[in-house]
């Protein structure tokens, strides 16, 4: 059987991110900054500042990353504004994990929900939820969008039981929907 659209769409995905992972260590070495560290004390030596999920990182942190837990990858060129970090920085490189894009959409829908709080608290995880955004049920690879929302793009979130789930969108292997309705954010 033949992969659906959308499990296509994210099979394109992971391989871009591993594609772009693979060409920023591919960068880094090949300028000679193979063996520098990132340190506070400002002594980056040119090399760009790596963040993982807000902390700063060396690269070799930043090499222990296995790439099926990244969600986004971001290159600052300008380092204007990572000067009162490192004086000498050529940029920053920002990762996030997956994981930290869970925790922060799910605090961020438990703050919009309190039927969405309550039946996360209930559950114990989101592990037997489907997201749906904009009526597409939602499967591997969707942590960094729904990080994305924020109150400039959010609009609503709803819960639907798993028949509800199952006759509209044929979903047999979750318990319940989270369907939430925002304007496309730019990730």
């Amino acid at each position: 059987m033949g992969m659906t659209q959308s499990e296509l769409r994210v099979s394109e995905l992971i391989h871009m991110k591993q594609l772009i992972f693979t060409v920023l260590f591919v960068s880094l070495f090949s300028l000679g900054y193979a063996h520098t560290t990132v340190q506070l004390s400002k002594t980056s030596k040119g090399a760009p500042i790596m963040f993982v999920d807000s902390v700063q990182i060396s690269q070799a942190d930043l090499q222990k990353l296995k790439p099926n837990d990244i969600a986004s990858v971001k290159v600052y060129k300008d380092s204007q504004a990572f000067k009162h970090i490192d004086s000498n920085a050529n940029g920053a490189l920002y990762v996030e994990t997956k994981q930290f894009c869970r925790k922060r959409f799910l605090n961020y829908f438990k703050s919009k929900s309190s039927a969405f709080k309550h039946l996360l608290e209930s559950q114990g995880s989101d592990d037997r939820f489907h997201y749906i955004l904009h009526g597409k049920l939602l499967d591997k690879g969707y942590e960094e969008k729904l990080a994305a929302i924020n109150d400039k793009f959010f609009k609503s979130i709803t819960i639907i039981e798993k028949k509800e789930l199952v006759d509209r969108y044929g979903a047999t292997d979750k318990n319940f929907g989270i369907l939430i309705v925002s304007d496309d954010p730019e990730i």
